[in-house]
């Protein structure tokens, strides 16, 4: 509980009004890489599938071969529920010059907006290693070794050797952006238009110097930027809540199955403890964070 002895400063008139306990937050990171939405049951279920592949040649007479679509596993992601809480006795608050003793609910949706980006930032976190987030095939979201339901070999999307954001990273990634493959194993359209980046200084400048100049950057033939020319619109979503400054990927909006889905918006509620007096205010929501189909991402777990 939150009482007078560790705010007796707030009980003194003659401190400056501004407490510094609230700066200008950047907007909401993870809605630039997670699709986000709500939903109206505890869990999520999704399956994939896929059709027939090619047709066979006949010969005179012969009969048709029949074959069935395929079926994939099922994905499950449950929600899961947050709260935090702040008890505040009723001679701090009365006692307190400032008012700043009646902010629980503003800490509370701060520390709300918080969880989130946090959170939707560990799902980058997490995609090389698939400690908590897996997906169709229970392999972490970006590797090298992804499996089709109907097809032989596997497909990969991170980069192999892992490499920082530069032209070659670029260029390793439209590779592997141009020889996706459905679950037959047949190849599908896909390119990138959307580059996540930690907060680094560095890698920052090399996406506007590969994205933004005319000439191919880092080289001295001052030749045409030909990465420049091919991604001409390409959009800069910067996570500053995940743990690796260095691991960047791209996504394509158009497949990206990431999800961060509200099952309960952010409740703020005000209550008294009857026998203390305290005020209390408490902050609570549901969500959850999942991924289905890796395909349309490709990320470097660079370091």
């Amino acid at each position: 509980m939150q009482v007078q002895g560790n705010y007796n400063l707030l009980f003194r008139s003659g401190l400056r009004k501004d407490f510094r306990d609230e700066y200008q937050r950047y907007a909401p990171e993870y809605p630039g890489f997670l699709k986000t939405g709500s939903i109206d049951k505890p869990e999520f279920e999704a399956a994939l599938m896929t059709g027939v592949s090619r047709l066979y040649e006949l010969g005179d007479g012969e009969p048709i071969t029949y074959e069935s679509a395929v079926m994939g596993p099922k994905v499950i992601a449950v929600d899961r529920e947050f709260g935090l809480g702040i008890m505040t006795s009723r001679k701090t608050i009365e006692d307190d010059q400032y008012g700043k003793m009646r902010n629980g609910a503003k800490w509370l949706a701060h520390a709300t907006r918080m969880t989130y980006d946090y959170r939707g930032a560990g799902f980058l976190d997490d995609a090389f290693t698939g400690s908590t987030y897996k997906g169709y095939d229970n392999l972490g979201w970006c590797v090298t070794n992804h499996t089709f339901i109907n097809g032989a070999g596997t497909w990969s999307n991170a980069l192999s050797p892992a490499v920082g954001l530069s032209v070659g990273g670029i260029q390793a990634m439209e590779d592997l952006y141009q020889t996706l493959k459905d679950h037959n194993g047949d190849p599908i359209v896909s390119m990138f238009d959307t580059i996540v980046i930690g907060n680094n200084a560095g890698d920052l400048n090399r996406y506007y110097q590969i994205f933004g100049s005319d000439k191919e950057p880092f080289t001295a033939e001052n030749q045409d930027n030909a990465v420049k020319k091919r991604h001409s619109n390409v959009k800069l979503v910067i996570s500053r809540y995940k743990s690796s400054l260095r691991s960047w990927f791209g996504i394509d909006s158009k497949l990206n199955d990431a999800h961060f889905l509200v099952r309960r918006a952010v409740r703020l509620e005000d209550d008294m403890d009857f026998n203390t007096g305290a005020m209390l205010t408490k902050a609570t929501t549901r969500f959850m964070i999942f991924g289905v189909d890796p395909r349309g991402w490709v990320g470097s777990n660079a370091t």
